[in-house]
């Protein structure tokens, strides 16, 4: 019954307020775009010079001379004009077209809260009142209040046209100031950088700020580009000292006569120096080499709407423009590895199809490679579209009651404690290693990752490959991983306790979490004892630094931060201290990948005792120090 009175709400707002859809200009059809063409003043001036021989002819016939000269020139020019605005009509529709098909492919989903569950639904559904998740990567769909926020950050270009990003916050504003001042309220068409949150939909469609400015923007006249413009202005001129030229000879002509035969000097010293003034071939050969232009750039995929804008962009020294998306593919694929102290070559499938297929051969399985990939897991804020056993995609109180109802079938028994720090004797998590020797175990081996319940996933339908939803970084970092071994196998595993996303700031991404298996095998070997320190070494929590980014993107951090909170390299099954010369070493790396223009990755990991199933972590608790360096991925966007 509630189910179905959510359906009756969602139905009744839906008829009210009308679907969230800022309607687009009406399409023109094809028979109107091509007869738009016959408007360019180069083919006004030729189809009036063609007018004019047709009367010439005519004239001449009526007084009985047949000189069909000027009637093949009317048809010359008036197939010439029919010719040229078919090219242009070929441009301008192809273009059209090829915008209409990118519209069909961008992101048109959104995850909202409805029945006390997380659901993907169109982004034409949403109504006011509804709750909306918003994560990194992800346009906002409506305008929206937000209720809840976490290292929230939005660029509100579109709106405001400020490329500065602000950090946007659930919080009330003290004062009063103008709704675009406001960082509790995101705008339909913002861009979220970082973080998410969830808000609650207040305005959608055609009454958003981005639909009213939409509006305002159809009511402006369009602006001529500079070259259609000049052809205006030598049209008018052209004109102008055709008729001159035309007038002042028919009345020389006229007045050496006496007025006599004034037709004669009509047809001779009028129509016919206004014809020949006319440049029959400029246009003609203008058009065709801004069709040759417009073909040789819709061959590297540059579309150009009208062809007159070309004269424009040859003319151009400099183009401002975003990158990922517009110059590349907006398809970032995970390219090298970087660990056990060497490059792995193996792993390079740039110029391969099968890293957007994941199906590439399966790597060997040697350490520290299995912790890399539990950290790309963990650490990772994408998410598959279809509700799984993703923490994403469940509602917080199924996935405690699935962990409690696991827990208890592993007869675990929940332990609280404080760990209390002890130089300040306050109650704290600090993260250090009591002594050099640290244990490299083998957390998570990829045979074990690969047995998955697929019968069960195959059985639901509810798996799907290629919909992953998040930063493109996060999902070429998941879609690798899901090529050699099952992300969600992975993530049922840990139970995240503290998630600090990545910002400018801090740039890397921690992650503190549980895992359940490991803490299950240890309480059953240490059963009645109660630890009441962090610093034991061996597994229980896992802080991962797989934020920290480099190369090929501004703003994405670097792996020296990283680095920086690590004390020890995993190589093999073996932890290094790491001194000068290692360090040199993995700079060496990330210089090596950032020159080519690739976005590095460094992964870091941290293993603790915790007894306590419920504890509870804050950022002020985190004291970063004796990382173990796991190594690194480099990441690229290819070009279109």
């Amino acid at each position: 019954m509630y189910q179905l009175l959510i359906r009756v709400i969602v139905s009744k707002r839906l008829r009210d307020g009308g679907a969230n859809v800022i309607e687009c200009p009406r399409k023109i059809s094809n028979v109107k775009l091509f007869l738009r063409q016959f408007l360019y003043r180069l083919w006004l001036l030729l189809l009036g010079a063609a007018v004019l021989s047709l009367a010439t002819y005519i004239i001449h016939l009526m007084h009985g001379n047949n000189e069909p000269v000027n009637l093949y020139c009317t048809l010359i020019l008036i197939l010439i004009v029919i010719l040229m605005c078919f090219v242009t009509f070929y441009q301008e529709k192809q273009t059209l077209q090829v915008i209409s098909d990118l519209k069909a492919v961008l992101p048109t989903s959104c995850i909202v809260i409805r029945d006390c569950k997380k659901q993907q639904v169109p982004e034409e559904e949403l109504v006011t009142g509804d709750l909306v998740v918003i994560s990194a990567g992800a346009i906002i769909p409506a305008d929206m209040r937000i209720l809840q926020s976490n290292g929230l950050k939005i660029e509100t270009s579109a709106i405001t046209g400020d490329k500065e990003a602000y950090d946007y916050t659930h919080e009330a504003v003290t004062t009063y100031p103008s709704v675009f001042e406001a960082r509790n309220v995101a705008f339909k068409g913002s861009f979220c950088l970082e973080g998410d949150g969830i808000g609650i939909v207040v305005r959608t469609g055609k009454y958003t700020v981005l639909g009213y400015i939409i509006n305002i923007r159809q009511q402006v006249s369009k602006t001529r580009s500079k070259l259609k413009m000049e052809i205006d202005e030598f049209v008018n001129f052209i004109s102008i000292l055709a008729l001159i030229m035309a007038t002042v000879f028919f009345m020389f002509g006229s007045i050496i006569n006496n007025f006599q035969n004034v037709l004669d000097h009509f047809i001779i010293g009028f129509l016919i120096i206004i014809v020949a003034n006319v440049p029959q071939g400029l246009p003609a050969m203008v058009i065709s080499q801004l069709a040759i232009i417009g073909r040789r750039l819709a061959s590297k995929n540059v579309y150009i709407k009208k062809l007159d804008i070309i004269d424009e962009l040859g003319a151009t020294t400099v183009v401002a423009t975003d990158k990922t998306g517009t110059l590349t593919q907006n398809m970032m694929v995970l390219t090298d590895l970087w660990y056990n102290r060497k490059h792995q070559p193996s792993h390079n499938y740039v110029n391969s199809q099968s890293v957007l297929d994941m199906n590439c051969p399966k790597p060997a399985c040697e350490q520290p490679l299995s912790d890399i990939f539990v950290v790309m897991s963990v650490c990772n804020r994408a998410h598959f579209e279809c509700v799984r056993s993703s923490q994403y995609l469940t509602s917080k109180k199924e996935a405690q009651m699935k962990i409690s109802s696991k827990m208890s079938n592993m007869g675990q028994v929940s332990k609280r404690f404080t760990v209390l720090n002890s130089v300040t004797g306050k109650p704290t998590m600090v993260f250090s290693m009591q002594n050099n020797e640290v244990e490299a175990k083998n957390i998570c081996k990829i045979d074990d990752i690969q047995q998955t319940d697929e019968v069960q996933c195959e059985s639901n339908n509810i798996f799907e490959h290629n919909h992953i939803y998040g930063s493109p970084s996060d999902v070429a970092l998941l879609r690798y991983v899901e090529m050699f071994s099952s992300v969600e196998k992975i993530r049922v595993n840990y139970i995240t306790v503290l998630d600090m996303p990545f910002n400018s700031v801090r740039r890397y991404h921690l992650v503190v979490a549980r895992d359940v298996t490991e803490l299950s095998e240890m309480e059953k070997d240490e059963k009645g004892m109660n630890q009441s320190s962090a610093g034991a070494g061996g597994g229980g929590a896992r802080v991962g630094g797989g934020g920290a980014r480099v190369g090929g993107g501004g703003g994405a951090g670097a792996p020296e931060v990283v680095l920086k909170y690590c004390n020890y390299l995993q190589v093999g099954r073996e932890c290094l201290p790491i001194d000068q010369e290692l360090r040199q070493e993995c700079q060496a790396a990330w210089e090596y990948f950032g020159n080519e223009g690739k976005r590095v990755f460094a992964f870091a990991v941290k293993r603790f005792f915790i007894s306590d199933a419920n504890v509870k972590f804050t950022s002020s608790d985190i004291v970063l120090e004796n990382l173990i360096f796991l190594g690194m991925t480099a990441l690229i966007d290819p070009p279109r």
